[in-house]
């Protein structure tokens, strides 16, 4: 096997401080799985040619020309065997923006170009430096393959670095879409540098001795069909080549369903390194006789620990894992010597094989310390590529190290293997945190609509959703707001999708099942306020991690100023200043009652007096706020010389300081009420209207009818000082008013 030893330091920013467990306490995961198929079949999300209906045109095609294949490979051949299987050779890629070719599509331009290399048995495009402005889009297409990209790209990349990778696999086209939209100029390509990993040897092809004794078919021996679907081959990018290993799935103590995988610490290290992973699934024959399956690629990782000592690594897997996986189970035990084991691998890169074999003892086989625990084989052998596999115990199918090297291949089936002791990584090398649960967000616990996390409109990030394990947000609305939220995430580690229920087991008022990266739902409350509950659950994949911006919004009422003013007469009338403006008017001096002059967040209503007499606008002990009530009157809106008939901030005997301004009005004449606060506050109430006929003729308000108010009327004829009935002028209809009148009010 071209295998090589752990070195003796592990990186500290990679290890996960171990929680307090003594060595040997016994912690094991059992088995979990397999993955259901989504409830509903989701669309690929699109590549941008397919977007824009382009799958016509050709792009240009930029060649790369062949290499010496036989020079990589007698170079391998050279080389520290110590090292894991190398199968590709990453080459700079010359391209500028006259490579490619311009489209004008709906809302922008659309580049495109093919890159081929001559020769190659497989690709993958590996972009450094990338930084998308806002609205452009990139992606990385392989139009042979039925997998075609990893997903749209957008920023700096899934990973925030600026690195991209297309997929790997058997082709030697990658195409690249670059997608701008209109009004943005752009002189160059979006990314620093390029380069293509040249495939030179042929790692997606069949068995060498298929049902032999050198690779064995898995699908010939059912007692293992779980852990085989657990296995995947792992391809990833280093210093400058492309490297297969072998991997697992692996369960959490807490059947959590975290999309963690296990290999060797020689195999993946770095977070560079994790980032570029590929893993691919179901990679092997269909059954014991059948052909050999393509399998399904899952793209990227994060390192999430990782232990030299005894060579484990534990990713965790960005991309959307495929229906029917499993979770292989582990233990923390190791096992006595003469185990019966069985791994499931890669051997070289070819399709999934299995070996039985028997553990031989714990020693310093691969490097120093009893860290690794030894295996001769009894039917089947291991090889390059196999690197980072699985050894289980039959006894329970648990798994208890990952393969780090050894002499077996198929030229020498006698060789013994070491394998990293998965024991020592769990109790010494941090591995018992993560594998207890995966981690999840800081608005856990709301699970259920039951208990929702309370939200108010702001962003915010690290969000975490499951498929076990879906959020629910509550959210307060008022009437007439809209509410509107904006989802961050990539589509291709998991759809994400939304529902907005109006409530518990109500009816979803709004919602978003879309198949691309990120969401928005929004919806609009009719009235009155109520709390809205936000489901944000997966519809594919086990986990994924979001971003969310929520924004409340309320159009101002109607009459929020005086041109739009409620034309009403008596009665009571609901009214909301929480989306009020506030007009530039302010009051005179007189109508401060100790809190100011200012009139704010107010609503306006024109009111028609039906009498002549005492008109009354109240919120007196309606309103959930301090009010301010300010009356104008005329024909027209008030200005800022207009005189105010009346005001009142803090009426005597109505509670919360709410309000209640009178003064006098003749029958069809027209006031402008204006309802506000003297402060910041807002909210809701009744205002209600009143005209109460009074002692009219008493124009000197000493509550007789008497000579001096006949004076007063002679003196004010023909105007409408004295006008009684309301139709302008004082003249014989007020005369005879008055003269009924005569004598002391009643």
């Amino acid at each position: 096997m071209t295998l090589r030893s752990p070195s003796c330091a592990c990186l500290a920013s990679c290890v996960i401080a171990l929680s307090a467990i003594a060595a040997d306490r016994n912690i094991e995961a059992d088995a979990h799985g397999p993955l259901p198929a989504p409830a509903m079949a989701e669309a690929p999300e699109p590549t941008l040619t397919d977007r824009f209906g382009l799958w016509f045109a050709p792009p240009p095609v930029v060649l790369m020309g062949a290499i010496d294949t036989t020079r990589y490979i007698q170079e391998d051949e050279r080389a520290d065997k110590d090292l894991p299987f190398r199968f590709s050779i990453e080459r700079t890629l010359d391209i500028s923006l006259a490579s490619g070719q311009w489209i004008d599509v709906q809302g922008g331009r659309l580049w495109r170009a093919d890159i081929r290399m001559d020769g190659a048995l497989s690709s993958r495009l590996h972009l450094v430096g990338l930084a998308l402005a806002p609205g452009q889009e990139l992606a990385l297409v392989t139009p042979d393959l039925e997998q075609q990209m990893t997903g749209v790209l957008s920023g700096k990349g899934d990973f925030g670095t600026g690195e991209a990778y297309s997929i790997c696999g058997p082709t030697d086209r990658v195409r690249i879409e670059w997608f701008v939209p209109a009004g943005q100029k752009v002189d160059r390509l979006p990314f620093e540098e390029a380069s293509n990993g040249y495939g030179y040897r042929d790692v997606f092809g069949a068995f060498q001795q298929l049902g032999g004794t050198c690779s064995l078919n898995p699908s010939c021996y059912a007692a293992w069909a779980n852990e085989s679907n657990a296995a995947c081959k792992l391809s990833f990018t280093s210093g400058g080549g492309g490297y297969i290993c072998s991997a697992q799935l692996m369960a959490t103590t807490a059947a959590d369903e975290t999309p963690y995988v296990s290999t060797a610490n020689h195999c993946i290290s770095t977070t560079a390194e994790a980032n570029s992973c590929q893993f691919i699934f179901f990679y092997r024959a269909n059954t014991c006789t059948g052909a050999n399956s393509a399998g399904t690629t899952v793209s990227a990782a994060d390192l999430t620990v990782s232990y030299a000592t005894s060579d484990c690594t534990l990713l965790m897997v960005r991309g959307a894992l495929p229906t029917g996986v499993w979770w292989a189970g582990w233990t923390n035990a190791s096992p006595a010597t003469g185990t019966a084991s069985t791994c499931l691998h890669h051997p070289s890169g070819t399709p999934q094989a299995i070996s039985f074999g028997t553990k031989t003892g714990t020693n310093n086989f691969c490097g120093s310390g009893s860290n690794w625990a030894q295996l001769s084989w009894t039917n089947g052998i291991t090889e390059g590529g196999s690197s980072g596999s699985s050894i289980y115990r039959d006894s329970d199918h648990k798994l208890y190290g990952v393969l780090t090297c050894g002499a077996s291949a198929c030229s020498n089936p006698g060789g013994d293997d070491g394998y990293g002791r998965w024991d020592v990584a769990v109790n010494s090398g941090g591995f018992a945190t993560p594998l207890a649960a995966g981690t999840d967000d800081a608005r856990e616990p709301n699970d259920s609509c039951a208990a929702p996390f309370t939200l108010a409109p702001g962003t915010y990030t690290g969000n975490i959703v499951k498929r076990l394990d879906e959020d629910w947000y509550a959210i307060s609305v008022g009437v007439g707001t809209t509410l509107s939220g904006t989802f961050t995430y990539t589509h291709g580690n998991g759809d994400i999708d939304l529902q907005l229920f109006n409530a518990c087991g109500g009816t979803a008022v709004a919602q978003w099942v879309g198949n691309v990266n990120n969401d928005t739902i929004s919806y609009t409350n009719p009235g009155p306020g109520t709390t809205l509950y936000l489901r944000v659950f997966l519809a594919s994949d086990t986990r994924n991690d979001y971003s969310m911006t929520i924004t409340a919004t309320t159009a101002p009422p109607a009459n929020d100023n005086c041109a739009g003013a409620t034309a009403i007469g008596n009665g009571s009338f609901s009214f909301n200043t929480d989306a009020a403006t506030t007009a530039t008017l302010n009051l005179p001096t007189s109508c401060n009652e100790g809190a100011g002059v200012a009139l704010n967040k107010d609503v306006w209503y024109r009111y028609t007096a039906p009498c002549s007499g005492t008109a009354q606008a109240s919120t007196c002990g309606t309103a959930n706020f301090d009010t301010r009530i300010a009356v104008y009157g005329g024909a027209s809106c008030p200005t800022s010389t207009s005189v105010v008939s009346a005001c009142s901030d803090n009426a005597a005997g109505c509670a919360g300081s709410t309000s209640r301004a009178t003064w006098t009005a003749s029958a069809g004449s027209t006031w402008y009420i204006r309802v506000g606060a003297p402060g910041s506050t807002s909210g809701s109430g009744t205002l209600t209207t009143s005209c109460a006929v009074t002692c009219v003729a008493d124009r000197n308000g000493d509550t007789m009818v008497d000579a001096v108010d006949l004076g007063l009327m002679l003196g004010g004829w023909s105007t409408a000082a004295h006008d009684l009935n309301g139709d302008g002028t004082t003249n014989a209809v007020d005369l005879g008013t008055l003269l009924g009148a005569w004598g002391a009010c009643p």
